[in-house]
């Protein structure tokens, strides 16, 4: 054996040998082992050599060891940090239990507390508060906004106006809502939550209060404790505390029972609108029990005014965060083999490209209808193809899909893919790609991120030269497609009872027809209602205004069977962020005419502003017919026909707040009644996909109730039906209440609007 020594940075004997490893390599005194020649005796002598071996197995083994040590504390490390990291992530998301109270306002039993749910959560239920039943709901617009909503029953006390024509006890509409001043989350965990609240702010405000409350929670020990002043029904001090023994105890079901007291501070005697038997009271504090099961069901029972038993349910779900009671199964995993990228030509035909390519897109979700070749002055083919997304919600996932796709498939003597996306007939946008993009993109070399900053959402451009385009796939348009689903229609507070309904069926024709327009046919079927015998008539405060929406009640009456819709739209993308549309037939069951449109809405733009204007007559309360008269009344009450033409037009702005995820709509104009003024909704939007909409409209239209001037305001939702599925889709369940069925502030939505349709395919 022969060793090469080499130091102070002159080699002696220098013979490297590449198989031999790194760590042998040391700098100042390197040692190297020759197993083919023998001992060089002029080099080194032999103890020397024994020496040098001994010293060198010496530093190996005491580096391997501290080397095993090392790694060994880098794991244990690791794992400590994982675990801190795991303590960290559970105490911010450990809270105690969260109650909704006897009002459905977050609290105690009738007190309010500093707390609120989750951003997204709905809650509905009922509770028994003697003398009153609370039928009610809460929806939590953002984490420190909460609104509610009650239909409160005085038991035994019938309506002094209309309850023995069937309305019966007399009842009162409620709406709350609470502000959060200061959170936890704000930086000071050490204070309590304060909130302010508005309890009845709308309406007959019979049981209006105002207060600020603060409450702070110890979840070391399982319990909160919140104090408050209140105006109105409350008055005054008020206060209460929640303690959650068994929170931390191990027992599942058992967890989330809490004990509850507060200290009561409604102004039974004295609050002038009180149920009479509501008035007595022998102690203002109330102490009982909460339970919730499984984040989901909650029961509340306790004492009212020391005198009484009252209780509560109600359902929670988390409709802004949730992911959908089933997983999305059904949905095709995005596209990864087979990989295809074989150049066009004798091997891989163009007609088997396009083959593969459309039954790849029906895989995915997605409607492949137009392709076609480009040749430009540079003599590179681009690919040019016209899709249609009829499944998912969001932009970013049919974008992904779309160029995992084209990665995999799309042949390496193409230069470019450009890809429009289609909605109801319009095109919306366009992504335009580099196929050496694509091809890092599936070789890893790129990320999702990067391809989109490469090939961002653009304007559709210029339509297509037909002497420098060559048409490989085209596929007709859908010429019909049906689709049914069930419908309730309900109205609250009519004179001969407190709710009615309609239940039925709505079946619907949709598709297209040459030359680019679209139609609609939709018929309702009356299965069962309840409406039979309505008036449109307010006998405490009628409408002095032409009966354009008042009468919508008649329209349900006319018949089982009934033609709702039936219109023609053909809608054209001008370039450049400007579209435009026609449509005309019968737009709704009470209105038929005719409308157009103008929208600017830029690609990657938040705002969008344009103009419409719709001229409808009055459809007959049953058949196909219109009339030219409508009904109203005069200053004596008396009900009479006059002249109606209908005439709207409007003035849109559009805007998406995207850091609070809101939706503004305003609409200057006219409206049907031929008052002027304007509509403000504001759409709150959710990871979900679900929606939640407020609107009010102010007018010249002086309508009268109750004795004040009334402006027309109410509430939606929107929720993605997909949460029911097993796969994803772009169909929506809407639920939308006014205040009151008025006559101003009415319009006709004629057709199918250009925002919605272009918002829908941008949406992310």
């Amino acid at each position: 054996m022969k060793f090469f020594l080499y130091s102070n940075n002159k080699i002696k004997n220098w013979e490297f040998d590449k198989e031999v490893p790194p760590l042998f390599q040391i700098r100042r005194a390197a040692v190297f082992i020759d197993t083919e020649r023998g001992v060089d005796e002029k080099a080194v002598e032999k103890p020397m050599q024994s020496k040098i071996n001994s010293l060198f197995c010496l530093s190996v083994l005491f580096f391997l060891s501290i080397s095993s040590i090392g790694l060994a504390e880098d794991g244990r490390c690791l794992f400590r940090d994982l675990v801190l990291v795991e303590e960290i992530d559970r105490d911010l998301h450990d809270e105690l239990p969260f109650y909704y109270n006897f009002s459905f306002v977050g609290g105690y039993f009738n007190m309010p507390s500093a707390r609120f749910p989750k951003s997204g959560d709905i809650a509905f239920g009922a509770s028994s508060v003697p003398p009153y039943s609370v039928f009610g709901a809460n929806f939590a617009v953002f984490h420190r906004i909460e609104l509610s909503a009650n239909y409160r029953v005085f038991r035994g006390v019938e309506e002094s106006n209309f309850g023995r024509e069937g309305f019966g006890d007399d009842a009162d509409r409620i709406g709350n809502v609470k502000f959060g001043i200061l959170m936890p989350e704000d930086g000071f965990p050490h204070f309590p939550s304060i909130a302010y609240g508005l309890d009845d702010f709308i309406g007959t405000k019979r049981f209006s209060s105002q207060y600020f409350v603060a409450t702070k929670t110890w979840r070391k020990y399982n319990f909160e404790l919140s104090l408050g002043y209140g105006r109105g029904r409350i008055k005054g001090l008020f206060g209460g505390a929640a303690w959650t023994p068994f929170r931390c105890a191990g027992i599942p079901f058992l967890k989330d029972l809490s004990l509850l007291v507060e200290y009561d501070a409604n102004n039974y005697k004295k609050h002038q609108t009180e149920h009479f038997k509501g008035r007595s009271i022998s102690s203002r504090v109330n102490g009982g029990l909460a339970y919730l099961l499984g984040d989901t069901l909650q029961l509340n029972i306790g004492s009212v005014r020391g005198e009484k038993l009252g209780g509560s349910a109600s359902i929670r779900f988390p409709l802004g965060s949730t992911e959908g009671i089933f997983p999305k199964v059904d949905d095709p995993c995005p596209y990864t083999s087979p990989v295809d990228i074989e150049p066009i030509g004798l091997i891989r035909p163009e007609r088997e490209f396009v083959c593969d390519l459309a039954c790849s897109f029906a895989d995915q979700g997605l409607d492949l209808y137009d392709a076609y070749f480009i040749c430009d002055e540079t003599l590179d083919k681009q690919l040019y193809l016209k899709v249609v997304n009829n499944r998912y919600r969001e932009e970013s996932v049919v974008r992904e899909r779309i160029q995992d796709l084209l990665a995999a498939l799309v042949p390496a003597n193409i230069s470019s893919v450009k890809v429009v996306i289609e909605a109801d007939g319009v095109e919306s946008h366009s992504y335009c790609f580099r196929v050496s993009d694509l091809f890092a993109l599936r070789e890893c070399c790129m990320s999702n991120w990067e391809l989109e900053t490469l090939s961002p959402m653009k304007e559709v451009g210029c339509s297509l030269d037909p002497y420098e385009t060559r048409l490989l796939f085209q596929r007709q348009r859908e010429v019909w497609t049906l689709t049914m689903r069930p419908r309730v229609i309900s109205f609250f507070g009519s004179t001969t009872g407190k709710f009615k309904y309609s239940v039925g069926l709505l079946g619907a024709f949709e598709g297209f027809l040459p030359g680019g327009m679209i139609y609609r046919l939709q018929g309702s079927y009356s299965a069962y209602s309840s409406m039979h015998g309505l008036t449109n008539r307010d006998r405490l405060n009628p409408s002095r205004l032409p009966h354009v929406r008042t009468d919508a009640v008649k329209y349900y009456q006319g018949g089982r069977v009934r033609l709702e819709e039936f219109f023609l739209q053909r809608s054209w993308n001008a370039g450049r962020g400007w579209f435009f549309r026609l449509a005309g037939g019968y737009f709704e069951p009470a209105y038929g005419g005719g409308t157009a449109e103008l929208l600017h809405y830029p690609v990657q733009s938040n705002w969008a502003v344009g103009a419409e204007v719709a001229t409808v007559w009055k459809r007959k309360f049953s058949g196909l017919g219109f009339t030219n008269k409508v009904f109203r009344f005069n200053s004596r009450n008396e009900e009479i026909r006059e002249d109606f033409f209908g005439l709207q037009y409007f003035f849109n702005l559009h805007y998406d707040f995207k850091p609070l995820d809101l939706l503004f709509t305003i609409k200057a104009g006219q409206f049907l009644a031929k008052d002027k003024g304007a509509r403000i909704e504001v759409t709150r939007y959710f990871p979900s996909g679900a929606r939640f909409s407020l609107w009010m409209t102010a007018t010249n239209g002086k309508d009268k109730v109750n004795g004040r001037n009334y402006f027309d305001k109410g509430f939606a939702f929107h929720v993605p039906f997909d949460i029911f599925l097993k796969k994803s889709s772009r169909t929506f369940l809407t639920e939308a209440m006014s205040a009151w069925l008025r006559d101003v502030g009415a319009f006709v939505i004629a057709g199918k609007p250009l925002y919605p349709i272009l918002y829908e395919e941008r949406y992310d």
